[in-house]
């Protein structure tokens, strides 16, 4: 006779697996809460000092570190930016209606956190990391907080983990989920590395991704249109 899972255990497997039900949705409103405080935290310092403590040792270690053949990637996270993000994801919403209603709706909703972040920029004007402070490798426009690269590879990594998972079988769905892991880490650092943003602003951009993320994973299923049950049933078999 096996036991009970845990509710945090349970709660987390629903999610890998694509499926919020009762278990999840109530730890994911309690995250939504915590992220946001943590995000308001974080633009609240943004706004009211120059520069965080953290952010100048973060960005030298970043830029110092010997990434080898890290940085290629680096250059190809830091080439999406603008229209080409927005075709990115366009593509990507598009591609996912055609292969399951839910998962394009789920995408589409969870896209909305990078028109967000284009209004908190402007609400901010933070300006960019400064040459004499960090070394500029990608030259930026725009305003800096937050990152709109941290806050695009967070939705959609996690969006993409969370709509391919009724995809998945189970033993395999931790491959999906350290892909979108390693994706996000890969695009914070890279705006570090390229002296594009400082580590303030990829810490907002990365929690205003998560925290709506987590949002569209917790809104009830009623909202959206039917997902596929026949899908659901395999993914559980």
């Amino acid at each position: 006779m096996s036991l009970p899972a845990k509710p945090v255990e349970k709660a987390a497997k629903e999610v890998a697996a694509g499926d919020p039900r009762a278990a999840a949705r109530a730890w994911l409103w309690p995250l939504v809460v915590a992220v946001t405080i943590a995000f308001a935290l974080d633009t609240y310092l943004v706004a009211t000092r120059p520069l965080l403590p953290f952010d100048v040792p973060v960005a030298g270690f970043i830029q110092s570190f010997p990434w080898g053949p890290v940085a290629y990637v680096f250059d190809a996270i830091n080439l999406t930016a603008g229209y080409v993000q927005v075709a990115v994801g366009a593509v990507v919403i598009v591609v996912m209606f055609v292969v399951e209603r839910r998962a394009g709706w789920l995408m589409l909703i969870g896209s909305i956190s990078s028109l967000l972040d284009n209004w908190i920029k402007l609400l901010m004007a933070r300006q960019r990391p400064a040459a004499d402070l960090v070394h500029i490798v990608t030259p930026a426009p725009g305003y800096s907080y937050p990152s709109g690269h941290a806050v695009f590879f967070t939705w959609l990594s996690f969006m993409l983990a969370f709509s391919l998972a009724p995809h998945v079988r189970p033993p395999r769905r931790w491959m999906l989920w350290t892909g979108a892991a390693l994706l996000i880490v890969l695009a914070c650092c890279a705006r570090v590395w390229a002296g594009a943003h400082w580590p303030s602003d990829v810490a907002g951009g990365f929690l205003l991704g998560l925290g709506w993320s987590a949002f569209v994973v917790w809104l009830p299923e009623r909202w959206l249109p039917n997902p596929s049950l026949r899908w659901f049933r395999l993914a559980r078999t």
